[in-house]
């Protein structure tokens, strides 16, 4: 029966809590895709949804992450955010390896001054895949020949305009040829 009481308080008290809130840049499959040598910003918001102020440390994977304006310690005040920046660069292209595990870690390092509180530990991390940069020799480069047409408006009514000049030039050429051959005809049905 001790157990049901107390298991029933740990319930009633825990529908009143909140916790250290993480959220970060929406990735397509959990996945950012840098080519070899380049780098991008990926940022998390730390979220503290309480009515008093909390301390916050965060590990992250030194290898592809470096962060901009890091503090050892973050304080955050009741209800506000707080926005930690990474370059997150990716390293040479290797075939066989180009799929790499990247993680962070926010540790809660202070609750709340009376009751029961819980440090809460969040650990995230999102898949690195590193593309293979293009040759930059143009000699070793696979040259692809897709030939596509593209007509626009404009195209469409300069060739109709060329075709029609070309036809009333051709036309008037024809004719001249044409007269001048009956008018020949003539003659020599004449004599």
């Amino acid at each position: 029966m001790k157990l049901i009481i107390f298991i029933f308080l740990i319930a009633v008290s825990s529908l009143n809590a909140k916790a250290l809130a993480v959220a970060s840049d929406y990735l397509e499959g959990n996945i950012l895709a840098l080519m070899e040598g380049s780098s991008r910003i990926y940022s998390i918001r730390l979220q503290n949804p309480d009515s008093y102020e909390a301390r916050f440390k965060v590990d992250y994977d030194r290898q592809f992450m470096k962060a901009m304006g890091f503090e050892e310690e973050y304080v955050l005040p009741p209800q506000s955010t707080a926005r930690i920046e990474f370059n997150v660069t990716a390293p040479k292209y290797d075939e066989k390896d180009n799929l790499f595990a990247v993680s962070y870690t926010v540790h809660q390092l202070s609750g709340g001054s009376g009751g029961t509180f819980f440090l809460t530990k969040i650990s995230k991390n999102f898949k690195l895949k590193v593309e293979k940069k293009p040759d930059e020799n143009p000699g070793k480069l696979e040259v692809k020949h897709d030939y596509k047409f593209f007509a626009n408006y404009n195209y469409a009514v300069y060739a109709i305009a060329i075709l029609a000049f070309l036809l009333y030039i051709l036309g008037r050429g024809l004719l001249k040829k044409t007269k001048h051959r009956k008018d020949l005809s003539k003659t020599i049905h004449q004599r």
